[in-house]
């Protein structure tokens, strides 16, 4: 059984469903997914986008969950992703850090391979004022800081994510710029397999991971997963995890 382990955000949710298939293709033994992400997460807030909300990656029971699991055979694989959203919640690069590191941590107390994910720079830092304001009005009304401030921070969680990968000798992997269109988080659909085969190919001693594009009625059984916890229109509802198991073992768990 080979253990893999993604924490992220609205990436991971829209290139899931290809991410769960591409894994369980490319991998030589069943898949145990588990797996932390969703539009608008947090690494360490609870988090809302219209009436859901989620609790922080660091918080998720996705940790109780790999405690109490037995170890696999084979080392665990564990991609960390889509580090930014905190900031326009209005966290400070220097907490968000030290809530990025704590999953680390936790991670390496499973002997997991890590890879980190650095922020997209090449195509925030292009942005204007004008399109960086359209761009947080749509995924994250509210607050948030001016386009100046936002640019000293999103260079500063880019740097302390490249110094903690070194200190704690995780696979560093950078989008690439041609990735990105108007949307300068969310990468383009038709650039998503090839980005998520890039990524996920990043792991010590994994020869190449292909993902390719799902058709969408292979793409809804994925999306319509639910995690263990979350809270709809108020009311806190759970899933028994893993909430799916394929016929050759392997399993997804959602949080």
């Amino acid at each position: 059984m080979q253990r893999v382990i993604l924490l992220g955000a609205s990436n991971v949710t829209l290139g899931f469903p290809m991410i769960a298939e591409g894994l369980r293709r490319s991998l030589p033994m069943p898949v145990e997914l588990f797996a932390a992400h969703g539009h608008g997460r947090s690494f360490g807030l609870r988090s809302r986008v219209l009436m859901r909300r989620l609790p922080g990656v660091r918080d998720c029971r996705l940790w109780d969950d790999l405690d109490e699991r037995t170890s696999p055979s084979t080392r665990p694989l564990a991609l960390i992703t889509d580090v930014g959203n905190d900031l326009l919640f209005g966290v400070r690069p220097e907490v968000l850090l030290s809530w990025v590191e704590e999953c680390i941590e936790r991670l390496r107390g499973h002997d997991t391979a890590i890879t980190v994910a650095t922020l997209p720079l090449e195509s925030t830092l292009r942005m204007s004022a004008a399109r960086y304001q359209a761009t947080k009005a749509l995924f994250f009304p509210g607050g948030g800081p001016d386009w100046a401030t936002m640019q000293q921070m999103t260079a500063d969680v880019d740097a302390g994510l490249r110094e903690l990968a070194e200190r704690h000798e995780c696979r560093v992997v950078s989008p690439r710029g041609e990735w990105y269109g108007f949307d300068p988080i969310h990468v383009r659909r038709r650039h998503r397999a090839a980005a998520w085969s890039e990524m996920l190919s990043a792991w010590p001693g994994i020869e190449g991971v292909r993902i390719e594009r799902q058709p969408v009625a292979r793409q809804l059984r994925f999306w319509r997963l639910s995690p263990a916890e979350r809270d709809l229109w108020g009311q806190t509802r759970q899933a028994t995890q893993p909430v799916w198991q394929d016929g050759d073992g392997s399993t997804i768990w959602l949080y």
